[in-house]
């Protein structure tokens, strides 16, 4: 969906916007996925997570990988939202991040982000979300991602959902991003998605197997650098 979700709820906001976790309801959902970048097996990225609601909000956990033998990267985070209004909740994660590069010692940062989500009316809500506000050197001239997201999630009915965010991160000019979920049936999600600053468009489905269990597949395709192709699964 264009790589938006600063308005996600449950296990979708668990990279998106912590203060979506405070959605998650009393019950345990999980992810995995993996995408290819630009169809190099070098750079694969696999992501897996887990969220776990109770009456004192949501708590997620996340792991994350990407690299090859030369330059690897491996995250581990915590998070957690809490809703301060049946309108209104709020969420911080902690992330920690081991880097192994040939030729430089071994580095382990750790940073935060906060987010906020406000439904104004039932078919309309907004989040903001900000990631790492203080600069991180993680190597020589080189930074954690810092980044800066706005948004807003309109869903005239159960079956469409649009979104429309505003992402500025320091080291890459801001980014449009968008994107649209259209339920034809209830097992079946067709998910569209653009972004500017360079020009992405994605495309993917989901299908659910079994009540609790669902599979998703997509690519996006880069105005210079091609196609990448990612699958994930989700379990509540």
């Amino acid at each position: 969906m264009g790589g938006t979700g600063i308005s996600a709820q449950g296990i979708d906001a668990l990279w998106t916007n912590p203060a979506g976790l405070a959605h998650t309801g009393e019950n345990l959902q999980a992810g995995a996925s993996a995408e290819q970048r630009f169809g190099i097996s070098d750079l694969t990225m696999a992501t897996a997570g887990a969220t776990y609601g109770r009456g004192l909000g949501g708590f997620g956990l996340q792991l994350g990988s990407f690299g090859f033998d030369a330059y690897n990267e491996t995250r581990l985070g915590v998070a957690y939202g809490r809703k301060l209004s049946e309108k209104f909740s709020i969420g911080a994660d902690f992330s920690a991040f081991a880097t192994s590069t040939e030729g430089y010692a071994s580095t382990f940062d750790i940073t935060f982000g906060l987010g906020a989500q406000l439904e104004i009316i039932p078919e309309l809500s907004i989040g903001a979300r900000i990631f790492s506000p203080f600069r991180t050197e993680r190597l020589p001239d080189e930074y954690l991602p810092q980044l800066l997201a706005i948004g807003l999630q309109y869903q005239p009915t159960d079956q469409l959902i649009f979104n429309a965010e505003f992402h500025q991160d320091t080291n890459h000019p801001g980014r449009f991003r968008g994107g649209l979920e259209y339920l034809p049936a209830e097992e079946i999600s067709i998910r569209l998605g653009v972004a500017t600053e360079a020009t992405e468009l994605s495309f993917g489905l989901g299908y659910q197997i079994i009540e609790k269990l669902d599979i998703s597949a997509g690519a996006v395709w880069h105005e210079v650098l091609g196609v990448w192709p990612a699958v994930g699964v989700r379990w509540k």
